[in-house]
């Protein structure tokens, strides 16, 4: 969505840290449906002497149906909307952003923890494509089916349109990508902004910081090339 990651996964740190394009709190939604194992929610300030799960602060750990478990941390106090034993479903909103336990501003913390209970890498969720719902095949009986002659079907050349149409923002002076597009009316999401990515010569694109500022002078330039 508008969201950017701030700390990438990597060995040392074994999960994402989410903000909000504006820094400041926004809702935080489940990745999948699931059973509440855990919750935490009697934290009420930042404290950078915690140690343990305490650094997570307020938080959430849910236990979802595909095998995988979710953690969501430093959640504000008071957000937190569910309790240990409910099933919640992807997409509903559990709680907020906050900054409770060990952390530097408004974020959220997110683990995975894959089948075997082996933390992986939260974009392999975050990326998964989303299911498309399947018409349902309809029965006509023989009394009401109405027989109908062929239609010719009318054959038209498909032709591939190779376009170099460029966005640019050259008045923008901030320094987020989500908001340089939204401000020219442009798609701002993660997914759109991959797209941008791809089309502009940048591999693997997650988010990261070094890739939204390589978008983003690229399109104070004038030079970022539109996506299809």
């Amino acid at each position: 969505m508008s969201e950017v990651i701030s700390n990438n996964y990597d060995s040392e740190h074994q999960a994402l840290d989410i903000v909000s394009s504006d820094h400041n709190e926004t809702d935080i939604i489940a990745l999948e449906n699931g059973i509440v194992e855990t919750v935490i929610k009697n934290k009420k300030t930042t404290d950078h002497n915690t140690k343990g799960n305490d650094t997570y602060g307020n938080y959430i750990k849910i236990k979802q149906t595909d095998g995988k478990e979710a953690l969501y941390a430093h959640m504000k106090y008071g957000s937190i909307n569910v309790n240990v034993g409910d099933f919640v479903e992807k997409g509903s909103i559990i709680g907020t952003m906050g900054s409770t336990g060990n952390a530097y501003g408004n974020h959220l913390h997110l683990e995975v923890k894959n089948e075997n209970g082996i933390k992986e890498n939260p974009l392999i969720s975050l990326n998964k494509p989303i299911e498309e719902k399947k018409e349902e095949t309809k029965e006509i009986s023989k009394e009401n089916a109405v027989t109908e002659p062929p239609k010719e079907e009318t054959k038209k050349e498909e032709k591939t349109i190779i376009k170099n149409e460029y966005l640019n923002n050259t008045e923008y002076n901030d320094g987020s990508i989500v908001d340089a597009l939204k401000e020219i009316n442009i798609d701002s999401s993660y997914q759109y902004r991959k797209k941008l990515a791809i089309a502009n010569g940048i591999t693997n694109y997650h988010g990261s910081y070094d890739q939204n500022v390589k978008l983003l002078k690229l399109l104070k330039n004038g030079q970022l090339k539109k996506a299809y």
